[in-house]
């Protein structure tokens, strides 16, 4: 056995310091401009050779940086994440608290990608962080173990995020002491809402911080239908999120860090009610029974000018970018107007109300889409009203290497989009975006608009309309075998051609006698289909929430349509079967 080392009392006693202060989120950026990710993960990477005691708050103050966006950018510039997965190879930490810190920080610090590849390692965290919870509730102090009940909040905040498999997974699948299940679960993050809701009239910066990670929690809940009528069902909850929107709370948080994977708590509360569709403010917005005050919106869309508008949907983290892209756009005020908050909203208060009145508005969004972007619920819920709500003709400008995936991925694929590698964008590039906004426009039959940019010419690969975008959806007795009746289902619904494409329904008489079958047991055919979509795709994972979609329309189909089931099973000598299609 290799002998270890002492640090000393004095360096520990640093390192100790250095551990507790780096708790306070709001400090680590001083230790960023001194160098101190850098030596840590290089202290880490050394410490098999040092005491238990010399090497224990190596792992901790890591932690405790990755908390921090800006921190995680630098820990994983120095390769930290190789380093934390050989630290754990070698098994030095016992207790599993010790264990959990380093996990939690792999999850802080990890990209989708990086998270799914040890799906079994990271269903243990999982656990581990659901029963952490668990356990703190139980303490008037809501801590356990050494660590407070914001702790693997937060980490669950990031992770619902960046990977909604763990949503599906904390909820139905997560293995605790006692047995968890959905409703056990969504009623004690609902708990936790309620004991921590004074926390904005009192000076404990720990407990509002915990309170922000419950609501956001919450929102990221609300966005899945399943669990969404499990939230409807608690009026308490219902009436106490209100309560925060009702009341001006926003000036009472404390100056404190908040990742870039969490909302305000005024942000996250609307999105929790506008999800569960029972928003007053919001459900009047949608059905346009009301206009936004002057007070919120400078200039009234309507009032200034007939051209047509167009939105610009970004997340505040690539100002920049988008300060290059309006300022490229707005030279060419003579085909189209631009709507951006920036210009447009005065005041924070009814920030959404002003924004779902530029988006209904406007005839083209265009969206900068980027990893802050998809982590942020604000700008999935704008890009969600727009898609699946409003309909609307979407121009998604993809930046640098990111890849759309998760609730972005299942609506991008059949979108025209623009990719910008470089944040400080080539004038190709621009006119590239321009003449697809202007080509756009043009099929809307717009009169009087310039051509495209002759400029500088750029070659444009327009998807040519399929046949099922063009179909109106007929009566489902109208429905023929030869048509186009059954993608312009999928269509209607908004459900992805890949899972269009997995069925491969023929008929509308298949897709009801599935449907009698699918409404006995959906998590059975869930799992079938889902071994089904990986071996068609590559491996690619089935979005649990895509088949709930699914389902639901489904059921929906059948219930509109019984009679006619009969009808056909009546009178049809030979049924016709789907090629594809597996009923078990």
């Amino acid at each position: 056995m290799e002998q270890e080392y002492e640090l000393g009392n004095i360096n520990e006693g640093i390192l100790m310091l250095l551990w507790n202060t780096a708790d306070q989120t709001l400090l680590v950026p001083t230790f960023l401009k001194c160098g101190l990710a850098k030596r840590v993960v290089a202290w880490l990477a050394q410490s098999t050779k040092l005491t238990e005691k010399s090497r224990q708050p190596l792992i901790s103050i890591i932690h405790n940086i990755a908390r921090h966006d800006d921190g995680a950018d630098e820990l994983n510039n120095h390769g930290v994440i190789d380093v934390i997965k050989q630290y754990q190879k070698t098994g030095l930490e016992k207790e599993n608290s010790r264990s959990l810190v380093a996990s939690m920080a792999l999850a802080l610090l990890s990209t989708p990608e990086q998270l799914k590849t040890d799906k079994k390692g990271m269903n243990i965290v999982l656990n581990q962080l659901l029963q952490l919870v668990m356990n703190a509730t139980k303490s008037d102090e809501y801590r356990h173990d050494g660590f407070h009940v914001s702790e693997p909040l937060a980490v669950m905040v990031k992770m619902f995020v960046v990977e909604e498999r763990t949503l599906d997974y904390v909820l139905c699948h997560a293995e605790t002491e006692p047995s968890s299940d959905m409703f056990s679960t969504i009623h004690l993050f609902a708990s936790l809402l309620f004991d921590f809701s004074q926390a904005l009239k009192g000076t404990n910066r720990l407990e509002q911080f915990t309170l922000i990670a419950i609501f956001n929690i919450l929102w990221s809940i609300s966005f899945q239908p399943i669990y969404a009528q499990e939230l409807i069902k608690n009026q308490q909850l219902i009436e106490t999120i209100k309560h925060f929107i009702d009341e001006n709370y926003e000036q009472k948080i404390l100056e404190q860090y908040k990742p870039r994977s969490m909302e305000g708590i005024k942000e996250a509360a609307h999105g929790i009610l506008h999800n569960l569709k029972i928003d007053n403010q919001i459900e009047t917005t949608f059905n346009n029974q009301s206009t936004v005050l002057d007070a919120l919106i400078s200039n009234p869309l309507k009032d200034i000018s007939s051209k047509p508008w167009i939105m610009i949907s970004y997340c505040h983290d690539n100002n920049t970018f988008c300060d290059t892209i309006l300022s490229f756009l707005s030279k060419r005020n003579d085909a189209f107007d631009i709507w951006i908050d920036r210009t447009h909203c005065q005041t924070a208060g009814d920030l959404w109300e002003s924004i779902a009145d530029g988006m209904e508005r406007a005839c083209i969004i265009v969206c900068l889409v980027s990893s802050q972007y998809f982590e942020s619920k604000s700008c999935r819920k704008e890009f969600i009203y727009a898609a699946d709500t409003l309909k609307k003709t979407i121009v998604p400008v993809l930046l640098e290497n990111f890849k759309p995936k998760g609730w972005l991925g299942i609506r991008i694929p059949d979108m025209k989009y623009i990719r910008f590698r470089d944040l400080q964008p080539e004038q190709t590039k621009m006119v590239e975006l321009l003449n697809t906004i202007l080509l756009s426009l043009k099929s809307m039959d717009h009169e009087n608009l310039p051509s495209p940019s002759q400029h500088h010419a750029v070659t444009l690969s327009i998807a040519d309309t399929t046949a099922e975008e063009t179909s109106i959806l007929r009566p489902f007795d109208q429905w023929t075998s030869t048509g186009n009746d059954v993608a312009a289902w999928f269509a209607h619904h908004r459900i992805s051609r890949k899972l269009r494409d997995l069925f491969e329904f023929q008929t509308g008489k298949e897709m009801l006698d599935y449907a009698e079958l699918l409404i006995k047991d959906r998590e059975k055919q869930m799992n079938i289909y889902e071994k089904i979509f990986a071996e068609k795709y590559n491996g690619s994972e089935m979005p649990p929430h895509e088949f709930y979609r699914f389902a639901t329309a489904m059921e929906q189909l059948l219930n509109d349509n019984r009679s006619s089931l009969s009808s056909v099973n009546k009178n049809a000598s030979i049924p016709i079967k789907s090629s594809t299609c597996i009923i078990l």
